[in-house]
């Protein structure tokens, strides 16, 4: 079953007085590009994070936002950086003897760094107990995540069905008008040698043969039995389970190839019709694909 990489899901779960926010959004990308949003202090989760996301998705840009709220009163336990309060005081009388002030440096100038002078301790048991909140709340998320890629999936893996099947009924049409359009080009081929060599004593089997070689450059048997398996192959591969994105693409290519050649080998109005269809197909097909995991 196709499932696509664009998605979104939200979860939250509380574990004591910690509660965890967990949002989760996916676009469609060539390889897996995980980003994550939340404090510093949850860092030491990064590699569990990732790990538990690359088991949901395989492609795809994924943005993780994680929020801790405490459902009560928390105290914070701050830190004074002194080393770095007395490089920033310092700083500060070199300003001054510099600008010629004589104003007093006084506590007041320094909290205006308060975010370089204080920090928050962050100890294990905080951390550990912030996992506890964080691991269900992720796990429900990327199950969200996943149930939305899957329903965008069941969705264009229907589209997708309803235009290959299209182009397997256009390529069916040429199919049977190609041995008439190849007995019609070597027909016409005798009739202009007829006429190009009238009085003119020519040796037929020489003849035959030159227009043999000449209407060899019509017949499209070897690409319309290429197209019709890649055809097979790509229906096959929609029911495949797993990462099947880049193999449908490739069949795209394969197919707009095949395709191709047979409208620069046949000259004729109504193939050339049903060869522009195809490749419409195929090109709505290609866009499709480009998001499917």
């Amino acid at each position: 079953m196709l499932q696509s990489m664009t998605g979104y899901g939200r979860a939250e779960y509380t574990h004591d007085d910690i509660k965890a926010v967990v949002e989760v959004r996916s676009v469609n990308h060539r390889f897996l590009d995980i980003s994550l949003r939340m404090s510093r202090s949850l860092y030491g989760l990064e590699k569990y994070i990732r790990k538990e996301v690359s088991t949901y998705a395989a492609r795809g840009k994924v943005d993780v936002s994680i929020q801790l709220e405490h459902t009560a009163a928390h105290d914070l336990s701050l830190r004074l950086n002194t080393q770095q309060a007395v490089q920033i005081a310092d700083l500060l009388r070199q300003l001054q003897q510099a600008a010629g002030c004589t104003d007093k440096l006084d506590t007041a100038s320094l909290l205006t760094f308060k975010d370089l002078i204080f920090e928050q301790q962050e100890l294990e048991s905080d951390l550990e107990a912030s996992q506890h909140a964080i691991e269900p709340a992720l796990k429900a998320a990327l199950q969200a995540l996943q149930a939305m890629q899957m329903d965008e999936g069941e969705e264009t893996a229907r589209d997708i069905r309803e235009r290959i099947t299209t182009v397997q009924t256009c390529v069916e049409k040429i199919e049977l008008s190609a041995p008439q359009l190849l007995s019609q080009r070597q027909e016409t081929l005798r009739e202009k040698i007829k006429n190009l060599c009238e009085g003119v004593i020519v040796d037929e089997s020489r003849v035959t043969q030159e227009i043999a070689l000449l209407a060899d450059r019509s017949d499209v048997t070897e690409e319309l039995v290429r197209l019709k398996s890649h055809i097979n192959q790509f229906q096959q591969w929609l029911d495949a389970q797993g990462t099947i994105g880049r193999k449908l693409d490739f069949l795209m290519q394969e197919m707009n190839r095949e395709i191709n050649t047979v409208g620069s080998k046949i000259s004729d109005s109504d193939i050339a019709l049903l060869v522009v269809e195809v490749k419409n197909e195929l090109e709505k097909i290609r866009e499709q694909i480009q998001n499917i995991m």
